[in-house]
């Protein structure tokens, strides 16, 4: 009769073992998915940030030397030395464009590729501001891209949430130069990422950060890196 009693007390509390396990791992699953979460989405925010500081260095040159920026007498990437010819895109630190080959008597030329890691874009994936092209003819429309990102081939550097990193030249009426002088401005020339967004495709995942801001103060989570001066505005701490 004992032996019986203990067998049926036995099983009743392993039932309740169970059921206690079962409640305590849903409670833990609850507190780490959003532990692992903002730990993931931090480390690609760090990691973003680096790369940014990669592609300026190609840019404007570092302790490895000169960067593309000396290399073509003080021109950001584009396929031309035109100086009409705006459309801005990074890929050209993996490709020519029409720039003559590095001289080097002259200390001038293309002698790229500048960096050593890129990719093709997947379009379909990206959000509509990376196909929402500067237009100076009219400058009021927001913009986000000097070219077309969603349907332009060759190699593109991407952040840590796998969007392509545009480069922006902004293009804004300067008040020390009058009324109606609104043009581009180099100096404020800058790098942005679309920052975490929620999928590649979603519209948290869309650039923020328009050509038109002189110093991208509506870049929200954008990640945004000034290539000739400190930032005039703020990105948002990975953490957050």
């Amino acid at each position: 009769m004992m032996k019986r009693f203990h067998k049926t007390l036995q099983s009743g509390m392993t039932l309740l073992e169970i059921t206690v396990v079962l409640l305590v791992l849903i409670a833990l699953a609850g507190l780490v998915v959003p532990y692992v979460g903002g730990t993931g989405g931090a480390a690609m925010c760090k990691a973003t940030d680096a790369t940014l500081q990669a592609v300026k260095q190609a840019i404007m040159g570092g302790k490895a030397g000169p960067g593309y920026y000396a290399d073509t007498l003080g021109t950001y990437p584009k396929a031309s030395q035109a100086s009409t010819d705006t459309a801005y895109n990074l890929k050209y630190l993996f490709e020519k464009g029409s720039w003559p080959d590095y001289n080097p008597k002259t200390g001038v030329g293309w002698r790229g590729p500048y960096l050593s890691t890129g990719g093709p874009v997947s379009g379909t994936l990206l959000h509509d501001s990376f196909g929402t092209v500067f237009n100076p003819a009219a400058p009021a429309t927001d913009a986000y891209v000097h070219v077309d990102i969603t349907t332009d081939t060759g190699e593109h550097i991407f952040d840590g949430w796998h969007r392509p990193i545009v480069l922006q030249i902004p293009y804004y009426d300067d008040d020390d130069e009058g009324p109606n002088t609104a043009d581009y401005h180099p100096e404020n020339a800058r790098l942005v990422s679309a920052g975490p967004g929620n999928g590649l495709g979603s519209d948290e995942a869309g650039i923020d950060t328009i050509i038109q801001s002189p110093d991208a103060s509506e870049r929200d989570d954008d990640r945004v890196l000034f290539l000739n001066g400190p930032d005039l505005g703020k990105n948002k701490p990975c953490d957050e």
